[in-house]
């Protein structure tokens, strides 16, 4: 299967976003501009592997659902094709389509916990970031943004999605000790499985 024409035939009808409407209203221009910049003057099949490691990498939580749907494509291609080169954005890109549980949040900050003293956070730190997290969490702000970037996807745009979750499985499922695709698949995706 060309995976890079699934995806890119799924997310087809999707427009670009106009600069004013690519990043979340409440980015700042001093953090935000260098990817509006960028984002602007791109469509979905130019942006290159570089672009995405160095400024779409880490800032994926400032875009505005339609550009995430938009450059969606090109960031599943990327990261299934050139996987070892944008790895940690790949893990950004799974936590973003990955249905948020407060499970989840506690889960990982157990784990951060877990580290001894001296390689990892303080005492204090740790508990100032599970409060600050899960605040965050309960504000409902990480549940929005996840349902306002797939709500509106069409079979279609969901199929493709769960098809990049299968094949970064079979192909890197080892990076993922805690079975991060499973629950992505199991928690939203698995809905687009042919029946």
């Amino acid at each position: 299967m060309d995976l890079k024409a699934v995806f890119f035939n799924a997310f087809a009808s999707r427009p670009q976003p106009p600069a004013t409407r690519i990043l979340r209203p409440v980015v700042s221009p001093h953090e935000g501009d260098p990817l509006r910049e960028l984002l602007a003057t791109r469509n979905s099949t130019e942006l290159s592997l570089h672009e995405i490691r160095t400024k779409v990498e880490g800032n994926l939580w400032m875009l505005t659902a339609e550009a995430f749907q938009y450059f969606l494509p090109a960031f599943l291609q990327a990261s299934l094709e050139s996987y070892a080169s944008v790895s940690v954005f790949v893990s950004e890109l799974i936590g973003a389509l990955t249905e948020p549980s407060r499970t989840d949040v506690v889960e990982a900050l157990d784990r951060v916990a877990q580290i001894p003293p001296g390689l990892g956070l303080s005492g204090d730190m740790t508990e100032l970031l599970r409060k600050q997290q899960l605040e965050w969490f309960d504000s409902g702000t990480p549940l929005a943004i996840f349902h306002e970037r797939v709500d509106s996807l069409t079979p279609a745009e969901g199929a493709a999605i769960l098809a990049f979750f299968v094949a970064l499985q079979e192909a890197h499922g080892a990076d993922f000790p805690f079975d991060e695709l499973q629950i992505a698949i199991d928690r939203y995706w698995s809905r687009y499985r042919a029946s």
